[in-house]
C-alpha cells in the first residue's frame, strides 16, 4: 500500500469571501484563527462570546498537490480523511467526491474513491463545512 500525507500547509476562508489565509491540517478554523492573530483566545475570560460567529459560519479549505507517481500506478486511490467535521463536502479539481455526515465513525476514516486524480496526478482538494445548527 502506498500512502501520500496531506497533512501540512492548507489554506481556508470563510464561505462567502475570497479571502484564503494559511492554515495548518490537521487542525481547525479556531486554531487557525489564533495562530494568525485575529481572534482572542476562546479559553480566557469570556472571549468565548467573542468568537461564537466562527461557529456560526460555514468555512473552506484546500490544498493543491501533486500525486506520486507510485500512488497513481495504484488500480485504486482512496482519499483517506481522518476526523473531518461532522458535516463536510470533499471535491477533488471542483468535482464532488462525497460529503460527511457524522464525525464519529465506528470505521477510523472516512474514504472516498479518488480515480479522478489519475488524468495527470496533479490538483486541487477542498473540504467545506456546513454548520449543523442551520440543518
Amino acid at each position: 500500500m502506498q500512502r501520500q500525507s496531506l497533512t501540512g500547509a492548507w489554506q481556508f476562508c470563510q464561505s462567502g469571501t475570497d479571502v484564503w489565509l494559511p492554515a495548518i491540517v490537521p487542525g481547525g478554523v479556531h486554531t487557525d484563527l489564533l495562530a494568525l492573530g485575529r481572534i482572542p483566545d476562546p479559553f480566557v475570560g469570556d472571549n468565548e462570546r467573542r468568537v461564537a460567529w466562527i461557529a456560526e459560519s460555514e468555512w473552506e479549505y484546500r490544498r493543491s498537490f501533486n500525486v506520486q507517481h507510485d500512488v497513481l500506478r495504484r488500480e485504486h486511490i482512496w482519499l483517506v480523511c481522518d476526523g473531518l467535521d461532522t458535516l463536510a463536502t470533499l471535491t477533488l479539481n471542483g468535482q464532488p467526491l462525497g460529503n460527511t455526515a457524522n464525525m464519529f465513525r465506528i470505521a477510523p476514516a472516512w474514504r472516498c474513491g479518488a480515480e479522478i486524480m489519475k488524468w495527470n496526478g496533479a490538483g486541487w482538494i477542498g473540504i467545506g463545512t456546513v454548520q449543523s445548527f442551520r440543518i
